[in-house]
C-alpha cells in the first residue's frame, strides 16, 4: 500500500481553529464561540464520523470538533454553495482565473525510430569480370566510405585486355584513343589510374577499384579470393547524412496531424539535446493489422551524431484554435463527472458541471457550463470541495432525518439482502459470484429513488468495480437515511479509493450485513479497509 500524507480539508482548519492569532486570543474566541449552539461534533480528518456528543474520531483518534450553529459548515451555505469570510479565504491559499477565449496549445506526444532515408540508399557491384584479390583498409560493415576511396583490387583479364587495347591506341590517333579510355571507364577505373597504364607491366592483371559514391557500409556481399561477374553486388552503402523519423498515431490522431508541422525530437542518446524539423510524408495507407498511420519527418544529420536505428520520442506542435477554455487545475473529475468553483462574488463560490472538449497542454476546453469571465478556481478547489461535501453533512444533524418509515420493510431488506452478496463477492476478487449476485438480483422495491445504472456481469473486476461505485454510494445513502429502521445494515466508507483508477473519488461508500468490513473496491489487496459511517 501506498504511502500517503493526510490533508487537512479547509473545513478541518477551520474546525481546528487555525489561526496565525495568539493563545490568549484563542481562547478568548473559543470562549466566545462556546456561548454558541453547537450542532454536533465531527472528525476534522474524516468529515463523516460525526457524533451529539464529544469524543474520539473511530478512523483516526482525533478528538471530534464541535461544529457550531453559526459556523461556515452549518446550512447558510446552500448546495453547492460554499462561503467563506474573507480571513478564511486568504488562510486557504484559495486562486481564481477568469475563463477566456485563448488559443488551446497541445501537444502530442508521440514515440518512433530515426533511420535512414530510403531515397539515400545505393549498392557498389563490380564494373567488370574478376577476382577480388585484396579489399580495402575501410570496408568493413559500418565503415564510412567516400567517392573515390579505393575498395578493392581486381585480378581481371578482361581490363588488361582493355588496357592493353589503350596502349595500342595511343599510337593509332584521337578517335581510337577515346573509344579504348571509355571501354576503361565502363569497368571502373577512373582517369589517375588510366593516365598511368603506359607505364604499367603489360601483364599485370591486378587493377584498384574506387567508390563510386559516399555513405556508410551496411552490408558487405564479397570477400579476398572470391570471382565475381560483372555488375555483381558487392556493397550496400547508404548516406547517414540525412535520416528519417517515423513514427504511428491512430486514426482518431489523424485529424490532428498534418504536414509542415513542427516536431521536436529527442533521443537518449544525446541527452539535453532536441531537433526541429518538420512533418513530410503521411502515409495514406492504414496498416491492415495494427489500425496505424506512419508519419515521416526528414532530418538533417551532417556530423553524423545521430546514429542509425535508435528510439526516439517526438512532440508534435498541433494546430491551436481559439476556444473558450479554462486552466486544467481549475477542473475537478471524481468520475462523475467534470466540475469546477464559480467565485460568484468576493467569498462565494459555486460548484457548478462543466462540458469539456478537447484537453490542451495547459487548458481544457469548455463546450458548456461556463461563460466568458466567469471566474473559476484554480487553486485551493479541492479544499473547497471538502468543505462543500462537510457542508451537505452538515444540513441533516444527528439523529434526524434516520427514521424515515419502510413501507415495504421486507422487500427493501431482501434487496439489500443481495446487494451485500454482490459485495461480498467483489471483496473475494470473485467474478463468478459477482455475475451470479448480479444476475440474481431482485426489483428495485418502490421506496428506492431513482437509481444510477446498475452494474451489469462482466468480463473483469476493474470494470465491474468502476460501475458498481455510483449505483453503491445511492444505495448508501439510502440506508443512512433510515438507519433507525436498519439497524442491522451496516454503511462502511474508504477513503482511499482515488488510487483504483483516473478519475476515482477520495472515498466511496457500500452497505453490507457483517461487522468486519469488507471492502468491494480494493478486495483481497486491503479487505478490511474502511470505516463505519454513522448518520
Amino acid at each position: 500500500m501506498k504511502g500517503f500524507v493526510p490533508i487537512i480539508s479547509l473545513a478541518g482548519l477551520l474546525l481546528l481553529g487555525f489561526s496565525s492569532a495568539p493563545a490568549e486570543e484563542t481562547a478568548q474566541a473559543g470562549a466566545a464561540q462556546g456561548e454558541k449552539k453547537i450542532l454536533y461534533y465531527q472528525s476534522p480528518m474524516h468529515p463523516w464520523v460525526k457524533s451529539d456528543k464529544p469524543g474520539q474520531c473511530t478512523v483516526c483518534g482525533m478528538d471530534l470538533a464541535p461544529v457550531y450553529e453559526s459556523s461556515p459548515l452549518s446550512s447558510r451555505s446552500g448546495k453547492g454553495i460554499v462561503m467563506l469570510s474573507l480571513e478564511s479565504r486568504s488562510a486557504s491559499g484559495i486562486q481564481v482565473a477568469d475563463v477566456t477565449k485563448r488559443p488551446l496549445t497541445r501537444t502530442l506526444k508521440v514515440h518512433g525510430r530515426i533511420g535512414e532515408d530510403e531515397n539515400r540508399r545505393s549498392s557498389i557491384s563490380s564494373p567488370v569480370a574478376g577476382r577480388i584479390e585484396a579489399l580495402g583498409m575501410m570496408s568493413c560493415e559500418g565503415d564510412r566510405i567516400t567517392q573515390r576511396q579505393p575498395l578493392f583490387t581486381i585480378n581481371s583479364p578482361v581490363l588488361l585486355e582493355a588496357a592493353n587495347e589503350y596502349n595500342l591506341a595511343l599510337a593509332k590517333g584521337a578517335e581510337p584513343l577515346e573509344k579504348a579510355k571509355n571501354k576503361l571507364v565502363h569497368y571502373g577505373l577512373i582517369p589517375e589510374i588510366i593516365a598511368g597504364i603506359p607505364s604499367r607491366e603489360k601483364d599485370d592483371a591486378r587493377f584498384p577499384i574506387v567508390a563510386s559514391s559516399s555513405g556508410t557500409i551496411t552490408k558487405i556481399y564479397s570477400a579476398r579470393g572470391r570471382y565475381v561477374s560483372e555488375g555483381e553486388k558487392l556493397f550496400d552503402i547508404v548516406d547517414l547524412t540525412r535520416l528519417w523519423f517515423t513514427f504511428f498515431i491512430s486514426e482518431q490522431d489523424l485529424p490532428l496531424v498534418s504536414q509542415n508541422q513542427i516536431v521536436t525530437i529527442q533521443t537518449e542518446s544525446l541527452p539535453g539535446e532536441a531537433f526541429k524539423a518538420r512533418i513530410s510524408f503521411i502515409n495514406p495507407l492504414v496498416d491492415e493489422m495494427t489500425r496505424l498511420i506512419k508519419v515521416r519527418v526528414p532530418l538533417e544529420n551532417p556530423d553524423l551524431r545521430l546514429k542509425n536505428n535508435i528510439s526516439a520520442t517526438g512532440l508534435v506542435e498541433l494546430d491551436a484554435p481559439e476556444v473558450l477554455a479554462v486552466p486544467r487545475s481549475a477542473v475537478l473529475d471524481s468520475g462523475m463527472g467534470a466540475k469546477v468553483f464559480v467565485e460568484k462574488e468576493p467569498g462565494v463560490f459555486e460548484l457548478r458541471k462543466v462540458q469539456l472538449g478537447l484537453c490542451g497542454d495547459e487548458d481544457w476546453e469548455v463546450l458548456g457550463g461556463l461563460s466568458e469571465n466567469d471566474k473559476v478556481v484554480t487553486a485551493g478547489n479541492m479544499l473547497l470541495d471538502s468543505q462543500a461535501q462537510l457542508t451537505a453533512m452538515a444540513s441533516t444533524t444527528p439523529g434526524a432525518g434516520i427514521s424515515k418509515p419502510l413501507a415495504n420493510r421486507e422487500q427493501c431488506i431482501k434487496y439489500l439482502e443481495a446487494v451485500g452478496v454482490l459485495v461480498s463477492a467483489l471483496a473475494n476478487d470473485d467474478l463468478s459470484a459477482a455475475n451470479a449476485a448480479l444476475a440474481a438480483m431482485p426489483a428495485v422495491p418502490e421506496e428506492f429513488p431513482s437509481l444510477p445504472t446498475a452494474p451489469q456481469p462482466g468480463n473483469d473486476l476493474p470494470t465491474l468495480r468502476k460501475a458498481f461505485l455510483p449505483w453503491s454510494e445511492s444505495i448508501a445513502e439510502w440506508v443512512l437515511a433510515r438507519k433507525k429502521n436498519l439497524p442491522s445494515c451496516k454503511v462502511f466508507s474508504c477513503s482511499m479509493t482515488q488510487d483504483l483508477w483516473i478519475g476515482a473519488p477520495t472515498q466511496a461508500k457500500w452497505i453490507q450485513w457483517s461487522e468486519t468490513p469488507q471492502n468491494p473496491y480494493w478486495g483481497k489487496k486491503m479487505p478490511a479497509c474502511g470505516a463505519e459511517v454513522s448518520p
